[in-house]
């Protein structure tokens, strides 16, 4: 949404609310001569200030073409506050927290942009800055729009007292109004009750024709209390951008009644870090955050934009609210005839999240909250969440119920849903806090963000362009990271030309992107992917990022589009493949892992998650550069390979310079070996990935990985995957497999049901509670896909067990009992108990636990897959048309479950059964290609199946015939026919005939003369005189386009008797002796002047006058009969 207003300016400027006395015309004159000379935005005359304010400068002035190019070295480095932003006196630009608001001005878009002014730092605000521009990249400051006070005696200097009328018609102050304003604008740190200015946003009213200023108001309220004990939102009005603005509220906002469900200290209608939004509509909303900022609200407000819809005329919660005109808003949604409503009046936008600093806007219909963690100064990896309605259901990114819909927002994982910034590596949002989004251009959206000194007047501004990505998910990059070589120098407006830049919502329809490729080999990906936007489908041109399968484990891939009917080229999307080795899995989050320090970190190493922050040996008093992790499997396994994840802490190079593997022998004790790497402890580089070879390595129960510096430097590790001899696959971690408990512990930590089937040691399934155990326990596990099972296994490490029954889903959904074999398992504290049962094909089990007066703690719960197979699922490695036909040979991959014990067999069109899994299908026809298992060389008959390919490599062919419409007159052995053929001009036609040996022909078409029009049709006649070209092709049903061929017919010179030397050259062909004959195909393609046609669908003139003479023939010879 881009909101353009009409500005006004000039004497307008300080219009007042009532007729001023004599004694205060002067004043008021001398107030609106300063205000006018400092604001006027028209002038966009450069204010004088100190120059001796701490304010950094530049001189001479920079005049700027492009944004800044960014980094982001960490919080700590000595250029991390850079670049400054000069505005035209050379002087940093003070408009922090801050909004851009776009008008018109004489013609011109000029951009204002209001800010906090830090000049004095974070405490002493001078209050709300305002700098003009017409590029949005030079700015000139225009002054305080809004002005605190430093003492109370300030309102009853001319300015102010013009303002807010603080001394009535007798001369004497208004004591009572000048304390309630005194309260909210007075912003020193000595004040008995300091006001806080932070986050001020504007919009402009059509209606009323003013400007309006929300701002977070906080501040004291008891002296020497908490500067953020107030936790409101104040307003203010002018008759200008540039101000003077005069504030007419301070305000608690609407809340739901249980206001305190997510913290019990959150306060009634908290409102802070809040922004506001104008619709196209004209609707105007303010989001704040609420709840001691755990949840995050939008409501709307009134059509004066000055307080939300339902008020009352009191004070209700008695917190020093302020309103100029008695109206305060009504705070809970209490069910009261005038309380506001959730849904109608306002909404959550996220509850319990702990969400601050929104920022939002509109594109295409979708509505975006952008929002900061609370963490005070120090950035974090933001998120946003997205609505059709801003009074409507909001979801976190744009996939609903996603794995990422009510994570943490600093837990989201590096291209999940939900997640803003892409290529972030410190996860910091590029070092900043989100505080606006305005639109640029049409379509073309920036993010304003702060990177904070802690509100000193040198922190810096973080602007970067924000981009639309697959399903309509919101992307920023930072254009100087991403592309050094074309943004080192800065970017502009020109860089949405080659990132996909479109409108509406694009997405890829199922696609042959494989999930799993071998180990060194090469993955099969599409050189095109259908690509639905906004409806339409077609396949699309896609380019591939590189994947490096030598190293095990997942990869993310990416895919570049190219350009098509709606957006430019440069869309991408990214897909995750895992190589894979046969046999070989991460084994590491089957370890108990344990650390040199810092247990409590230990866990983030195997959650799957390579790039966020995970464990490091940081201590407050030095730095070990010697640490060690542990990975203990309690029983023996072999090694292939370990990759270490390193991560980058901030401006140093935080990864250890060694890495070296140890092992435990038969002794328990740890022993050195060759296996290791040495990395570059280089801090301008990302941080490396190191992957050891540890197939040397003996069988082992247990990993150490010793890790050192040589930098003074702490020691940051991601990830680390330990690749393995695969344990059994475990039918409760499937993709298929839903898991749930009777209960599970929720006090002093959550550790729910599927804890114990996430394959992590360091994670469990608890059933104690402080309230009364639970005599039982059940654990249930239920999938889509019909498994293999005959056994159980798990191990219980606290509370008593004292058996355990299971019970299995049939395919039907009936669930019976297992037939156990052997005796009941005895349940032992630290030891593995495995349940035996006759073997059943299940789609579901469920165990009972019996922790009478007790409760059990349970790291993780084994069902394995019996031997065998349960599926073959064949990928192409292309999509065919939608007539199901491919133009080229298709090469098929057999995905299945199956271990080592099965073969897997192919063959086609009935030939013999051959051994693999990859294979083409490359000859033209229809195949019949059928696939099958093998154990122990018997037939798995329930995987057995077939697909057919449908392949046709061959463009169809197509002859023309020609012939001329009078010659079929001239056939017809009647006298009176052929004298008014002799009138009949002649004409040209071709009949085209086509032949397809594979999928058919779908269509046949020509062109004329040269023309780039193709018409469809299996005829066509040249009624004008001359020489025509006829091009013509034939396209078949897999999409084969025929090369074009070229005919040329004549038309009729006017003086021909058609009746005479009937065999003269109709075409460029040999004649028969009757008018007709094959012309030959040429490669002429030179177009022709004249010439008209007629399609195979309509009806020549010549023809229809053969209809008519036939007619009329008819009638003669009837006549002659009736005579006779």
């Amino acid at each position: 949404m881009r909101r353009d207003v009409a500005t006004r300016n000039g004497t307008d400027a300080m219009t007042h609310r009532r007729a001023l006395p004599p004694r205060r015309l002067l004043a008021a004159a001398t107030v609106a001569v300063l205000a006018g000379a400092l604001a006027s935005p028209l002038s966009a005359v450069a204010l004088d200030t100190d120059p001796n304010d701490g304010v950094p400068r530049v001189d001479p002035p920079v005049t700027y073409t492009s944004f800044e190019p960014l980094a982001d070295p960490g919080l700590g480095a000595a250029d991390y506050f850079q670049p400054k932003w000069y505005d035209t006196d050379g002087r940093h630009i003070q408009a922090h927290g801050g909004q851009i608001v776009t008008t018109h001005e004489n013609g011109q878009t000029v951009y204002y942009w209001y800010g906090e002014d830090r000049t004095n730092g974070y405490w002493n605000s001078p209050g709300v800055a305002v700098y003009r521009a017409t590029d949005a990249m030079n700015w000139t400051n225009l002054g305080d729009a809004l002005r605190s006070i430093t003492t109370r005696d300030d309102l009853l200097t001319p300015y102010f007292e013009n303002l807010y009328d603080t001394v009535d018609d007798n001369g004497q102050p208004r004591n009572d109004k000048i304390d309630a304003l005194a309260y909210h604008l007075n912003s020193q740190r000595s004040a008995d009750y300091t006001a806080i200015f932070e986050r001020p946003k504007v919009l402009h009213n059509d209606k009323t024709g003013q400007w309006v200023m929300w701002w977070h108001a906080d501040g004291r309220t008891e002296p020497g209390g908490s500067t953020y004990a107030r936790s409101m939102a104040a307003v203010a009005v002018s008759d200008s951008p540039a101000g003077p603005f005069r504030m007419t509220g301070a305000f608690r906002l609407p809340n739901r009644t249980d206001y305190q469900a997510c913290t019990p200290w959150a306060v009634p209608g908290q409102a802070r870090d809040m922004t506001v939004f104008q619709d196209d509509d004209g609707k105007a909303y303010i989001s704040y955050s609420s709840e001691e900022n755990y949840s995050l609200y939008v409501a709307e407000l009134d059509d004066t934009y000055t307080n939300v819809t339902h008020t009352t005329d009191r004070d209700t919660l008695d917190v020093h609210q302020y309103s100029e005109d008695g109206r305060f808003p009504y705070v809970f949604a209490d069910g009261s005839a005038g309380a506001p409503v959730r849904g109608e009046d306002f909404q959550i936008v996220k509850e319990c999240g702990h969400l601050e600093a929104p920022a939002i806007f509109e594109r295409d219909g979708t509505y975006t909250v952008l929002a900061s963690g609370a963490t005070g100064w120090a950035p974090n990896p933001q998120t946003y969440y997205t609505a059709k309605s801003l009074m409507g259901t909001w979801i976190r990114g744009v996939q609903a119920g996603d794995a990422n819909e009510t994570v943490n927002y600093a837990s989201i994982p590096d291209g999940g849903d939900g997640l803003l910034s892409v290529g972030d590596t410190n996860r910091s949002t590029f070092g900043s806090q989100t505080t606006n989004v305005f639109e640029i251009e049409p379509g073309k959206f920036v993010y304003m963000g702060d990177r904070w000194n802690e509100g000193q007047s040198d922190s810096t501004y973080v602007w970067l362009p924000l981009t639309i990505g697959e399903n309509g998910r919101l992307e920023m990059h930072n254009p100087a990271a991403e592309d050094p070589a074309r943004y080192g120098d800065g970017w502009d407006t020109s860089y949405w030309d080659d990132k996909g830049f479109g409108h509406g919502t694009w997405s890829l329809t199922p696609n042959a992107v494989p999930e799993t490729v071998r180990r060194g080999t090469a993955p099969n990906l599409p050189a095109t992917v259908n690509v639905d936007s906004d409806g339409t489908v077609g396949p699309v041109a896609v380019t591939w990022s590189t994947l490096d399968t030598s190293v095990l484990g997942p990869q993310t891939v990416t895919g570049t589009l190219a350009a098509d009917a709606h957006f430019t080229a440069g869309r991408t999307f990214q897909r995750t493949i895992t190589v894979t080795s046969p046999g070989l899995a991460d084994i590491a989050p089957e370890a108990t892992v344990t650390a040199s320090s810092r247990n409590t970190l230990v866990g983030t190493i195997v959650d799957g998650n390579p790039t966020g922050k995970g464990w490091d040996d940081w201590t407050g008093n030095g730095y070990p550069r010697d640490s060690w992790l542990a990975f203990d499997w309690g029983t023996v396994r072999t090694f292939d390979s370990i990759v270490v994840h390193t991560y980058k802490d901030g401006p140093t190079a935080t990864w250890p310079s060694r890495i070296q593997a140890q092992y435990r022998d038969g002794s328990g004790a740890w022993v050195d070996t060759e296996v290791g790497a040495t990395l570059a402890q280089d801090a301008s580089s990302p941080a490396p990935v190191a992957v050891l070879d540890a197939r040397s390595l003996p069988a082992s129960s247990a990993l150490r990985l010793r890790l050192t510096s040589e930098a003074n430097t702490w020691q940051s590790i991601a990830e680390v995957d330990v690749w393995g001899n695969a344990s059994v696959p475990n039918v409760c971690r499937g993709g298929d497999a839903t898991v749930s408990a009777s209960f599970h512990q929720t006090k002093w930590a959550t550790m729910p049901a599927g804890n114990a089937c996430d394959g992590k040691q360091n994670t469990q399934w608890s059933t104690w509670t402080d309230a009364g155990f639970q005599d039982t326990a059940t654990f249930t596990v239920e999938t889509t896909e019909i498994h293999r099972l005959d056994s159980v296994s798990f191990t219980n490490t606290e509370g008593t067990v004292t058996g355990v029954t299971a019970e299995y889903r049939t395919p039907a959904g009936e669930w019976k009992p297992v037939e156990p074999t052997g005796d009941a398992p005895t349940v032992t504290n630290g030891t593995e108990t495995t349940l035996s049962f006759t073997k059943v094909l299940a789609t579901g089990l469920r165990l009972t636990f019996a922790t009478p007066g007790s409760y059990l703690k349970i790291p993780e719960i084994v069902l394995p897959e019996t031997g065998g197979i349960a599926a073959i699922t064949p990928m192409l490695g292309a999509e065919p048309n939608a007539a199901g036909w491919f133009d080229a040979p298709v090469t098929v991959q057999l995905s299945h479950d199956g271990g080592t014990d099965v073969v897997v067999q192919h063959r086609i069109d009935d030939g013999e059964w051959v051994d693999g899994t990859d294979f083409t299908v490359d000859t033209d026809g229809a195949h019949t290609v059928a696939y099958r298992a093998l154990v122990d060389e018997v037939e798995q008959e329930d995987v057995s199946g077939s697909l057919t390919v449908r392949i046709d490599t061959v463009a169809p062919v197509t002859t023309a015939t020609t012939g001329s419409a009078s010659d079929a007159l001239r056939t017809l052995a009647v006298p009176a026919v052929a004298a008014v053929a002799a009138t009949v001009p002649s004409t040209g036609t071709a009949t085209f005939t086509a032949t397809d040996a594979t999928s058919g022909v779908e269509r046949t078409e020509y062109s004329l003369d040269g023309g780039q029009t193709w018409i469809t049709g299996s005829a066509v006649t040249v009624t004008d005189a001359g020489s025509h070209d006829v091009q013509y092709r034939s396209v078949d049903v897999a999409g084969n386009v025929e090369g074009a061929r070229t005919v040329t017919l004549r038309g009729d010179e006017g003086g021909t008797d058609p009746g005479t030397d009937p065999g003269t050259d109709p075409g460029t062909g040999t004649g028969n002796g009757d008018g007709s004959g094959t012309v030959p195909v040429t490669s002429e393609t030179t177009p022709r002047t004249g010439g008209l046609a007629a399609t195979g669908t309509e009806l020549p003139i010549a023809l229809g006058m053969v209809g008519l003479l036939a007619l009329a023939v008819g009638v003669t010879l009837s006549a002659r009969r009736r005579r006779s």
